[in-house]
């Protein structure tokens, strides 16, 4: 099974916190090509955030910045996807509008 390894280094740097951690996101089993298994990923990293970045705080603060580490391990997440698995990945996402 392939695992992509998320190291909360980068989230823990961005979002303050003290402690470094790393959580292991299994997507071997999912079709990143399509919807629902990008969905499904998605599920996965969601899990993994909300656990790594449940103490996360901003820097030289008190005040939660929960959403900024889990910004930061989602990026991280897919940035170790393999290139082609990426782009599938990438491919079933919704569009972002600004």
């Amino acid at each position: 099974m392939k695992l992509i390894l998320t190291a909360a280094l980068a989230a823990a740097a961005i979002a303050g916190s003290a402690s470094a951690q790393n959580a292991r996101i299994p997507y071997g089993d999912l079709n990143l090509s399509t919807a629902s298994g990008a969905d499904a990923f998605d599920a996965r990293i969601a899990k993994a955030a909300q656990s790594m970045c449940k103490n996360a705080t901003r820097p030289v603060s008190r005040l939660n910045d929960s959403a900024q580490c889990a910004a930061a391990v989602r990026a991280e997440a897919v940035a170790q996807l393999p290139g082609q698995t990426r782009a599938q990945y990438a491919a079933n996402r919704q569009p972002i509008t600004l």
